[in-house]
């Protein structure tokens, strides 16, 4: 059976529920199976800001395979977000028995630890670390980069549905955490798009301040047209500093 940590390092929504029924669904367009249970979420452990707001709601937990579970029984259930039409369809990734009144701390733990191990990857493949402040974005000009052109569609790749509508921002340089000093300011781009391929991605506005994990490459490893922030982790809020430069120190 896994445990707690290595279930919520792979759940994004975590949570206590009470069983209302087997073999239900709550979404019309999410056809009943046995393997479908509707949950009452009577308490969240770990959420995105998207599924914050389910406390005392009732959604469709797929379970890996039909449950044990009887009516009126609670659990923690670890799961992602599956379906989110007329009613939310999450996919379970396990559960364990409610009661345990350390979970919340095992939770958050784990949920620290994993943030911890992500960000220390990013720190490590960041080819600068700046903290600073951003000014108003923009659209990224074709003379941003030898890739702009390509990537604005004034080149010759064509525009996919999963562009990802570079924008830039000017930081004005407070510290240098990594990397060489790029002087008074630096440019970031990011992903504009609202896409499910980027909408995960910061989403820079005019006066954030923190730190900047700039890379030259995309999830996918491909190149970027300029330094770019493009995972949930490469800009963190100032607060974060000390944090930051411990976990530099384990990244170099």
């Amino acid at each position: 059976m896994a445990s707690v940590n290595d279930l919520t390092s792979q759940a994004g929504f975590v949570f206590e529920g009470e069983v209302v029924e087997v073999g239900a669904s709550t979404a019309r367009s999410f056809a009943a199976t046995p393997e479908s249970t509707v949950v009452r979420v009577t308490r969240i452990l770990k959420s995105t800001p998207t599924l914050a707001m389910y406390t005392g709601q009732q959604i469709t937990v797929q379970m890996e395979q039909p449950t044990s579970l009887k009516v009126g029984e609670q659990a923690v259930f670890f799961t992602h977000g599956l379906h989110f039409g007329d009613g939310l369809v999450v996919s379970e990734v396990g559960n364990v028995p409610a009661g345990d009144a350390t979970m919340q701390d095992q939770v958050n733990s784990a949920a620290q630890s994993a943030s911890d191990t992500e960000l220390t990857q990013r720190l490590a493949q960041a080819t600068l670390v700046v903290s600073g402040v951003a000014s108003a974005p923009a659209p990224l000009s074709p003379a941003a980069g030898p890739l702009a052109a390509t990537v604005v569609g004034t080149g010759t790749r064509p525009i996919s549905e999963h562009d990802p509508d570079w924008w830039q921002a000017i930081i004005k340089v407070a510290t240098v955490e990594k990397g060489t000093s790029p002087g008074a300011t630096t440019t970031v781009i990011f992903p504009h798009s609202m896409d499910i391929a980027w909408y995960r991605a910061p989403k820079v506005k005019e006066g954030d301040t923190g730190i900047w994990l700039l890379q030259n490459r995309d999830l996918r490893g491909r190149p970027v047209p300029a330094p770019a922030i493009v995972h949930p982790q490469d800009f963190q809020p100032e607060p974060a500093m000390s944090r930051v430069r411990s976990l530099l120190t384990s990244a170099q």
